[in-house]
């Protein structure tokens, strides 16, 4: 079972910085750079220590957490807590840097978000991390 959670805490942190970020764009806009801690378990999202509505993203990695769980037949309980810690810078930036991506509408410049992400998933026999950096970009709306 180590393996697996060990697995689980890499695929939480490299699922976050996912293509479903996108449906929270506008939230972590609006956030700019800081902080920002999640709990998997109670789905609870903190930024800057003060408490945010729940991200898309959460939900996401929430059903991720229970679908392992459930597939790997493992115990509920065994997990104590599941913590997602992300530190995000955000800038303005002219254009985006990766062009493969097509991005439709009208925008006025795009938001670059470079985020440093850490995972711990926490049991009885012991703590799986894991840390994964990433770049991020999508428009600055209208």
């Amino acid at each position: 079972m180590p393996h697996q959670l060990q697995k689980l805490a890499d695929t939480l942190c490299r699922g976050f910085s996912g293509w479903h970020l996108q449906h929270d764009r506008h939230t972590l806009t609006a956030l700019g750079s800081g902080s920002l801690d999640i709990d998997l378990i109670k789905k609870t999202c903190r930024f800057q220590r003060n408490y945010i509505p729940i991200l898309v993203i959460v939900e996401v990695l929430s059903h991720r957490l229970r679908h392992h769980l459930v597939t790997k037949d493992v115990a509920p309980g065994t997990i104590g807590s599941a913590t997602l810690s992300i530190a995000m810078t955000s800038s303005d930036v002219e254009e985006p840097k990766d062009s493969s991506v097509m991005w439709f509408g009208d925008n006025d410049g795009f938001i670059r978000c470079k985020m440093k992400i850490q995972c711990r998933i926490s049991t009885a026999d012991g703590d799986y991390t894991s840390e994964h950096s990433a770049q991020v970009e999508w428009p600055r709306q209208r």
